[in-house]
Order: structure tokens, then C-alpha cells, then sequence
């Protein structure tokens, strides 16, 4: 099983007048105002081609890029999201006009792309043709913003009608010549799961990306908004924009909520000192809390996947202990990857001892407390749950059903997605439903559990078998375990982002998470979150 550490969360939408719109100045007032547009009145001198400019331009089969154009003093470069490679423009500028060409090779994803534009007013427009395509496109700047505002604005935050999101400082990571986040922020929507880039206007106003690795066509704006002692207190959100400059009263106004976060330490049934993060939410009751796994990386209490689970878990009213798995982070003990017996018992005593910290805390309602965690955790989670009689639920997100030999053949034949590969998908189901367990087995485990328990899977996981881990849950069902439920999402990758494969180079391009509904939809079901 490929680590979660590759896959992030392995277990883890233009016209003038919008790009008008964008020429805002930053607002530091306790509620938002109208930003002026910039003023038709030409420069004497030639306006500076310098910084990053964004665009959206038609590609011959009519699908739209994202183009980055990156200016300075020296030189100028072309990129399209999201490759990490750049092609060097050799820039014309002259008469008013501002021309480039850029020839590709055998590996380039075009043959030619030529511009010839102006600019004027910070707005860089004219016809962009891509291998005989031509788009009229706007480029607008895309500005730099300090590391410290951008960790201010990281929150949850929510609308008058409920709808919760998360904003989160993108992390760092690329691999096979593509980014996975946007270079900024990440906004990921749990009502539709929408998981979109923030694309900085200016050090307050952010461009909603169409896609979570791709800005243009921008689907929207937000603007945060700071109280009168500067604290972010929330934010505007515009979906689309009608040929005004936009305003207060054509907005949506989203309040961050506030909740408290400890890093904490606790000890495992080993003596082994593990870490933790402890979030919570404002509450004046006792709250059902969770304790976070890992999937087989090397996982740690801060990474994406954690810090977006516990937004999510604070927007429904629930407490969570983030980790930091055995031998990573600031936890002691040895890291150990393998599904090997030993480690998913020592796995399964760390789950607990998180459980027992959680019973000292008297926010905490001591028989509401569950296990939550992905891949490698559907082995992990029904030992812990079948050693402790304080674990009240569980949720298992892209866990096997199935031994670990039997995991094992499906990723070698799958290569986990790395790759594309071709196979015949119901072969390789009819050989694993023949062949033996070997190695870690959850289904005799299982079988004796009596907790409320949830499988989610996607259904072009290539990590996980997800079509004969579902029949093996459906057998224990029909066997009488009516405390077990699962959801096969169509279209889920490993991490349950929308996918038309399930291949790991797709992630990049994926529009959204698939499965905050369905877990909204259980927790409420059993007495778990609050219903809406």
C-alpha cells in the first residue's frame, strides 16, 4: 500500500469585469467596503511588465488552462497549472503592444502558443492562440503575501445558513512535475466539497481557484475582514460578479468561528510518550470527541489531512486529538511502515492510550468517543476498538476489509495508482476473493465488534480493494452486524477526492472531496454531532 505521506491524505471557477474587480486596494475596516476601480486615464510612460499575472486560455479540445506569466528584470516565463515547469518567453515590447511566442517540443502539452496584447491599467489583455486556438484573455496580477498574514487567516469560518469551510496555508508539495496545492491558500468547502486555491489580488483579497490546483477562471473572490482591535473576524464571498463593483449587501458574510487547540502528551500501554493536538470547539456541554490515526506514513498532528478533519469536526460541534504517529513528529518510539502484526497492535495501544487521555478531559462526554482514521487504519482501528471498552464508534476512510497478503496483491497489480497500468479489474476482485488471508486480518475481529461503525470508499481507489472489501462488510452485515454501515462513492480516489481513474497524477485536477455528506449524514444518525 502506497505510503499517505504520497498521496497527502491517503486514508486525507472570467470577464473583464471580474478582472476589473480584482483591482482592489485592501480593506483593514471592521466591515467590508466597496474597493475602486482603476481610473481609464492612460499613463504617460510605459507601466513596468513585472510580477506573476494569471489568465485563462482554451486549449484546442475546449478544455480551459490556467496560465501563470512570471516577470522580472531579466527574464520572463511561461507555466501552466499545475506543472512545476516553466518555458522561457522571449518577450517583444513595442508601439504599445506586448508580444511573445513559445514553440514546444514532443513532451510540451502544445506545439505553439503566441500572444500580442497591451497593457494598461495593471490589466495585461489581448488573443492568446494555443496550437490554433484563439482566446481573448485577461491577465491579472497575482501579488505575494507574507507567510505570517497568511497563517492569520487560516480558520474556520461559516455562513449565516450553516455552510462551514476551512482555510488552511497550502502545504509544500510537488511530485512527478506537478504541484498539489496552490502556493497560497486552500479553501476547502464541507457542504459540497469543493476543495479550491486562493490566489492573492492583494494582501485581503484572494481569487477563488477554479480547481484546488488551478486559479483561472476564477470562481469567486473573498475578502477577509479584521475587527477594530485587527483580528481576522471573517470574511466576504462573492460567487460570480454582474458588472458592479462589488459590495457588502451583494456578498455573503462569513463569521470565523473560534475554538482552542493544546498540544498535548500522553503515554501509550508501552511507556512510549506520544503527542498530540487537542482541538476544540466552543461549547458549553460535555462534546463527543475523536481521536485522529494515520494511514502507513509517516504522519504528523499538523499536516493537511489532520488540520482539515479537526476544521471539520469543530463546523459539527466535535472535539478531535490530532497525532503524531509512533517515532514521527514529537512522538518517541520507532516509525514502522509494514503492516506486520506488532506494529497494528502497537498502532492499535496508541489509538487507546488517545482515547484515555481524552476521558481526563471534562469537555469531553466519556461515552462519545471514537476512532477516526484511513487506509492502513481499517487494520488498526478494530483492534484498538475490540481492546477498549471506551471506544463508543468508529469511522474507517478507504480501510481494507481484507488481509494484508490480499492488500498486498491488489497494489502490486495496481502499482496504488502511481501508474497507469491495465488490467481486468474483475479478475484481479475474483483472485483476491479466492485467495487465503494472510497476514493481519480484520474480519474475525470484526465480527465480534458491537460499536456503530462506517466504512467510506471510493470506487477507483487503487490502493485499496474497495468492491471486495464492501462484499466481506456486506457478508458480516447480512450475518447480523446491523451496527455496520459504508458508502461507495462513485468516482473516489484513495483519498476520496473526485477522480475519473483513481490515479495519483489526477489528484491535482480533483474539484472536490466526496464524502463530507455522507459522514455528516451518520454522525447525526448516532447521536454524535448535533442535527441541523
Amino acid at each position: 500500500m502506497a505510503t499517505l505521506n504520497k498521496n497527502l491524505m491517503k486514508f486525507p471557477l472570467f470577464s473583464l469585469t471580474f478582472i476589473l474587480i480584482l483591482l482592489l486596494t485592501a480593506c483593514s475596516s471592521p466591515t467590508p467596503t466597496s474597493i475602486p476601480f482603476a481610473t481609464e486615464i492612460p499613463s504617460p510612460t510605459p507601466q513596468p511588465l513585472t510580477g506573476v499575472w494569471m489568465g485563462a486560455v482554451t486549449k484546442p479540445d475546449g478544455s480551459s488552462a490556467s496560465i501563470q506569466l512570471t516577470f522580472n528584470e531579466s527574464n520572463a516565463v511561461l507555466s501552466i497549472e499545475p506543472f512545476t515547469k516553466t518555458w522561457q518567453l522571449d518577450v517583444t515590447r513595442a508601439n504599445g503592444e506586448i508580444q511573445f511566442l513559445l514553440m514546444g517540443n514532443k513532451i510540451d502539452p502544445f506545439t505553439q502558443i503566441n500572444f500580442l496584447g497591451s497593457l494598461a491599467n495593471n490589466v495585461l489583455s489581448g488573443d492568446i492562440t494555443w496550437d490554433g486556438q484563439q482566446t481573448f484573455i485577461t491577465f491579472v496580477p497575482i501579488v505575494s503575501v507574507n507567510p505570517s498574514l497568511l497563517e492569520s487567516y487560516e480558520g474556520l469560518y461559516r455562513f449565516e445558513s450553516g455552510r462551514a469551510f476551512s482555510i488552511i496555508v497550502s502545504p509544500e508539495y510537488s511530485s512527478g512535475g506537478l504541484y498539489f496545492f496552490s502556493q497560497s491558500l486552500m479553501l476547502t468547502d464541507f457542504e459540497s466539497g469543493a476543495l479550491r486555491g486562493l490566489y492573492a489580488f492583494s494582501e485581503n483579497n484572494f481569487g477563488i481557484g477554479v480547481l484546488r490546483v488551478a486559479g483561472a477562471p476564477f470562481d469567486g473572490r473573498v475578502e477577509f475582514i479584521k475587527d477594530a482591535q485587527g483580528n481576522i473576524s471573517g470574511l466576504m464571498w462573492w460567487d460570480e460578479f454582474d458588472g458592479v463593483t462589488p459590495s457588502a449587501s451583494s456578498g455573503q458574510f462569513a463569521t470565523r468561528i473560534s475554538f482552542t487547540f493544546e498540544d498535548v502528551t500522553y503515554e501509550s500501554a508501552d511507556g512510549t510518550v506520544l503527542s498530540g493536538r487537542f482541538n476544540l470547539p466552543e461549547a458549553g456541554d460535555p462534546l463527543a470527541a475523536f481521536v485522529m490515526l494515520h494511514g502507513s506514513e509517516a504522519g504528523t498532528k499538523d499536516n493537511f489531512g489532520q488540520q482539515l478533519m479537526s476544521h471539520y469536526m469543530m463546523s459539527r460541534g466535535i472535539a478531535i486529538l490530532n497525532t503524531d504517529k509512533r517515532g514521527v513528529g514529537d512522538s518517541g518510539g520507532n516509525y514502522v511502515e509494514a503492516p506486520s502484526t506488532r506494529n497494528i497492535n502497537n498502532l492499535a495501544a496508541d489509538a487507546i492510550a488517545g482515547v484515555e487521555y481524552l476521558l481526563t478531559r471534562p469537555e469531553i462526554d466519556a461515552t462519545r468517543i471514537g476512532l477516526i482514521g484511513g487506509s492502513q487504519s481499517g487494520w488498526i482501528i478494530p483492534v484498538a476498538a475490540s481492546e477498549s471498552e471506551n471506544v463508543s464508534f468508529f469511522v474507517i476512510i478507504s480501510g481494507p476489509v481484507i488481509s494484508a497478503g490480499q492488500e498486498d496483491r491488489y497494489s502490486t497489480v495496481t502499482n496504488d495508482g502511481d501508474t497507469a497500468v491495465t488490467y481486468d479489474a474483475e479478475k484481479l476482485n475474483q483472485t483476491l476473493r479466492e485467495m487465503e488471508p494472510s497476514g493481519v486480518d480484520p474480519i474475525p475481529v470484526l465480527a465480534e465488534l458491537t460499536q456503530p461503525g462506517l466504512w467510506l470508499w471510493g470506487s477507483v481507489d487503487k490502493n485499496v480493494p474497495a468492491t471486495v472489501s464492501a462484499e466481506n462488510l456486506q457478508v458480516l452485515i447480512d450475518g447480523g452486524k446491523n451496527n455496520f454501515s459504508y458508502v461507495m462513492l462513485p468516482s473516489g480516489d484513495h483519498n476520496l477526492n473526485e477522480s475519473p481513474h483513481g490515479y495519483f497524477a489526477e489528484i491535482p485536477y480533483s474539484p472536490r472531496v466526496l464524502y463530507y455528506s455522507a459522514l455528516t449524514r451518520w454522525l447525526e444518525e448516532n447521536n454524535i454531532s448535533p442535527k441541523e
